[in-house]
């Protein structure tokens, strides 16, 4: 659900911070944005007592990755934090007592030592910046795809070398899967551009096609089996089910049914429809599937067939089974325990308080609550700025990815996210019940031609919701949306100047202002202009647009009410857009680039941050001042009802005293 806490903020001065010879100082109020985003999890032996344990990583942008170490049979836990990464889509057990991460912005190996309990190493991928997943290989070395070079790379156990492999599928971006298979070689899942699948040989350090995979094919998820005399590569083809390769030649067979060679528990999975690997569960002693909402075990060399483990419905993504059949999984801010025989999941919050984190937006509502959420979990929290206390929810929605936005009509708050393009609406003010989809609940959905909201979403003088989106992966272009807040009816108006991302909007009450992006989900960035429009909503269509010849993203965008001006800040130099004229009428030299996503509105001025200046602009001089210094750049800003501004840096939240 949810954990709503007054904030005392240890080690910090809660004393106003002065601004030197400015007219404005900060208040700190502490980081309210808490939630957890677990990518990874597994099941380990603790080293000291014995007793199994259920390992996470969490994100955090601000402080680092996070391991998580929970005892689950005692429902309490430890928190480790790691030297690099933002987080980790990767947790693999290694030979030597050790967990190998891998992680995200920065593209690292780390090591965790599970004797120490501490992290050992860091290993640096130059250029890298996510490892996804990591496999085992024959030669004893780690092996992990990146993105954006869509490479291979071996981190070595004895020296902690890590080895760039090679990019053999250009120009994909990202090598998203890498699985363990038979003699030691490492199959490669290659997307987005054009996707490929390729089996590396550690030993002649080559890529090669992978046997039997026909054009068009691609590999679901993959786990190699130990079966002697030979191994086999059991993977998912989509709409294919399970399929297999055997021996180190990686022989696809499966035309050859009477070969006596062949272990008699191929076939019940292979040959019958329904069954699925379980994508988080490499192989360790055990074959995990899932067939029908069950999860089933099979131990090559002694079942002949799945053996049932729980019909339980998962309330989240399974990530670890311990060796008495306990199923353990992550569900949003909670993780679940399903004991064998148990009928239903026991849901428990993680046991670990988290470190504050960066929030990707800020908003005020009526009431003048701040509301807000992080990079990657899919939750938001509010903070209230009489009591001082904050709440983080849980996912608000069931697509995996992040909360862009959100605006708010009649004390209800509409999200919009990524990755499915959601459009969610929760009433605070009502029980939390996301898993009926009561509260929050969907409401509307641009997916899955659109997915990313950069332009995030308004709620506009005529009651509905509009929104700004990036197009799908593998594809380039965006689109303006608009939805009926009480059916979740939407109009769609794609690629409304050309196919570029919507990277920022505000509107009036006949006019959306919105600038575009040369970036696309998966694909490298586009080549200029950006541009500017201007889109009638009466006549949907636009009525103006402008190109500009540079790289940077066009916004954020402000109109300022009762002017007819508009704000569009092209990085170095603010244009005004008058409405009346229908053209650009000035344009204000910038000394620095702004750093908030959005510029806000008050008594007739316009605030923003510049790194860690905060700068109030007045529209009427176009002269710009600074107000005060923050202690770090300054990357969300709003402002409640009363006029008191705050802002973010990083996980900090402060408000601001003239």
């Amino acid at each position: 659900m949810f954990r709503r806490l007054a904030f005392a903020w240890i080690g910090v001065y809660l004393g106003l911070i002065s601004s030197g010879v400015y007219g404005a100082s900060l208040e700190p109020l502490g980081q309210p944005c808490r939630a957890k985003q677990i990518l990874a999890g597994i099941v380990v032996t603790d080293r000291q007592d014995g007793r199994e344990r259920f390992v996470l990583a969490n994100d955090n942008e601000t402080q680092g990755c996070e391991l998580l170490y929970i005892d689950y049979a005692n429902n309490t836990g430890e928190m480790f934090p790691a030297p690099a990464g933002a987080g980790s889509w990767a947790l693999l057990e290694v030979p030597g007592d050790r967990i190998v991460v891998g992680t995200f912005y920065d593209g690292v190996f780390m090591v965790f030592d599970l004797n120490k309990k501490a992290f050992i190493k860091v290993a640096d991928f130059p250029g890298e910046k996510y490892i996804w997943n990591l496999a085992l290989g024959g030669d004893g070395r780690v092996y992990g795809g990146t993105y954006p070079g869509g490479k291979l790379g071996a981190l070595d156990l004895e020296t902690y070398e890590v080895e760039d492999c090679g990019a053999p599928a250009p120009p994909n971006l990202y090598l998203r899967h890498v699985y363990p298979a038979p003699g030691g070689k490492i199959v490669c899942s290659f997307y987005m551009d054009k996707p490929a699948t390729l089996v590396f040989d550690p030993a002649t350090k080559t890529f090669g096609p992978l046997r039997g995979l026909k054009e068009g094919e691609e590999i679901g998820m993959a786990v190699c089996v130990p079966c002697p005399p030979d191994d086999f590569l059991i993977a998912s083809i989509p709409n294919q089910g399970l399929r297999y390769w055997k021996g180190a030649d990686l022989w696809r067979a499966e035309d050859d049914p009477t070969d006596s060679r062949l272990p008699p528990w191929i076939f019940p999975i292979c040959r019958q429809e329904g069954w699925g690997l379980i994508s988080t569960m490499p192989f360790k002693d055990s074959l995990i599937l899932g067939r029908e909402d069950a999860i089933y075990r099979l131990v090559p060399m002694k079942d002949r067939e799945p053996q049932l483990l729980s019909k339980a419905k998962l309330p989240g993504r399974l990530y670890g089974v311990a060796k008495d059949g306990t199923l353990l999984g992550v569900s949003g801010q909670d993780y679940f325990v399903i004991k064998p025989g148990a009928e239903e999941a026991e849901i428990r919050p993680i046991p670990v308080e988290s470190r504050g984190r960066p929030s990707l937006f800020l908003e005020a509502d009526v009431q003048g609550q701040l509301w807000g959420g992080p990079h990657f979990g899919q939750t938001l929290f509010w903070y209230d700025t009489a009591k001082k206390e904050f709440t983080n929810t849980g996912v608000i929605c069931d697509n995996g990815g992040e909360v862009y936005d959100v605006a708010f009509k009649d004390g209800k708050v509409y999200a919009a996210s990524y990755s499915g393009g959601d459009i969610t609406v929760y009433d605070p003010t009502m029980p939390w019940d996301q898993r009926n989809h009561i509260n929050p609940k969907p409401l509307a959905s641009v997916g899955p031609e659109y997915i990313r909201p950069t332009g995030g979403i308004i709620c506009g003088s005529d009651g509905f919701l509009y929104s700004g989106w990036v197009a799908k992966y593998g594809t380039r272009g965006g689109c303006i949306a608009k939805t009926n807040t009480e059916t979740g009816e939407t109009e769609i108006w794609p690629n409304p100047v050309t196919e570029q991302a919507i990277e920022s909007m505000d509107l009036d009450e006949k006019s959306i202002y919105f600038g575009t992006s040369l970036s696309a989900n998966g694909l490298p960035n586009g080549d200029p202009p950006v541009h500017f429009g201007v889109w009638d909503l009466q006549e949907k269509k636009v009525v103006f647009q402008e190109a500009f010849d540079q790289k940077r993203d066009v916004g954020p965008i402000a109109v300022l009410p009762g002017t007819g001006k508009v704000y569009v800040n092209l990085g170095e130099k603010l244009m005004i857009y008058d409405r009346k004229s229908n053209k650009f009428s000035a344009s204000i030299p910038m000394d620095k680039p702004i750093s908030t996503s959005r510029m806000v509105v008050r008594d007739g001025k316009l605030f923003f941050g510049c790194g860690k200046d905060l700068v109030r602009l007045d529209p009427s001089t176009n002269r710009m001042e600074t107000i005060c210094e923050a202690p770090d750049a300054i990357d969300v800003i709003a402002c409640i009802p009363d006029g008191t501004l705050y802002i973010m840096c990083k996980a900090d939240l402060y408000s601001v005293t003239e």
